[in-house]
């Protein structure tokens, strides 16, 4: 059995209380500096799944954060997520009100939180204090822009300028580049199919228009070669589905996946890939 997809508007009421929770925790430690808290990805756009999807976040404050409130609210989003009923986690930065409105060509970022963080936050390996980076915020300010929902604060088109389309495509490709390179698309095969559909709709299409990754696997379906129907139908199937796996098994739902047939839409979509590099380059 599948679940609906959920949005903001119309999620489970435990979703709720923990995004709530979460805000409050930002509210207390943030005080007067906090402009506002903007939610992205799944959740905004009505394709979140609670058993599979992440949640996506990004606060913005007006001055930079001194480092040691900076490990402190670190340290207590990472115990906090563990309050938390579903397996995928909370994706989450802070960024200044000068990079959210004047986007420059690498983007800083106060703080960062994610679930492939949370040990060395607990464990004291991050370093704080020192100017860091992140290329996928120029993925995540794009669907703010575009498709975001502001959670308190001020308005999204108030707060954040706008994204550089090719900046966008580079952090786009990033991560395809990542899902294409080591066998990663096996170890990590929903996200991986699902992912390359988005993605190969981004590039194939005249229109600037982003998705989520069920919209893209539903795009996938109807429109890229037979060959790969039953991949995509499956990879959707799992991502909808209302079965909770364990945190081990997240990533490939607990099933085993044909990796010749991973290999073929990886294949398929450098092709098209370098085709549109060689159409803008």
């Amino acid at each position: 059995m599948n679940y609906n997809p959920q949005s903001w508007y119309n999620c489970n009421i435990s979703t709720k209380i923990f995004i709530n929770g979460f805000m409050e925790l930002l509210k207390i430690n943030l005080d007067n500096n906090l402009i506002g808290i903007y939610l992205h990805g799944s959740l905004a756009m009505g394709s979140y799944f609670p058993p599979k999807s992440d949640i996506d976040i990004i606060a913005v404050v007006n001055n930079k954060i001194e480092h040691l409130l900076a490990k402190e609210l670190n340290i207590s989003i990472a115990k906090y997520s563990n309050t938390r009923e579903n397996i995928g986690d909370i994706e989450f930065s802070i960024i200044t009100k000068n990079v959210a409105k004047n986007i420059p060509k690498k983007i800083p970022y106060e703080i960062h939180y994610s679930e492939s963080q949370y040990k060395k936050i607990l464990n004291d390996k991050i370093i704080y204090g020192k100017e860091q980076y992140d290329n996928d915020l120029f993925s995540h300010l794009m669907y703010i822009k575009k498709r975001g929902i502001c959670l308190f604060g001020q308005p999204i088109n108030e707060v954040f300028g706008d994204v550089d389309w090719k900046m966008f495509i580079m952090s786009v490709f990033e991560d395809l580049d990542w899902i294409l390179s080591e066998e990663n698309i096996i170890k990590s095969p929903i996200y991986g199919v699902l992912n390359i559909c988005r993605v190969l709709k981004l590039i194939t299409s005249n229109r600037r228009s982003i998705q989520s990754k069920y919209e893209g696997g539903k795009w996938g379906i109807k429109n890229l070669p037979k060959e790969y129907k039953t991949l995509i139908q499956k990879s959707l199937e799992i991502y909808c589905s209302n079965t909770v796996v364990t945190k081990d098994k997240l990533k490939t739902g607990g099933i085993i996946w044909d990796k010749e047939e991973l290999k073929k839409i990886c294949n398929y979509v450098k092709e098209k890939k370098e085709e549109y590099n060689k159409k803008y380059s």
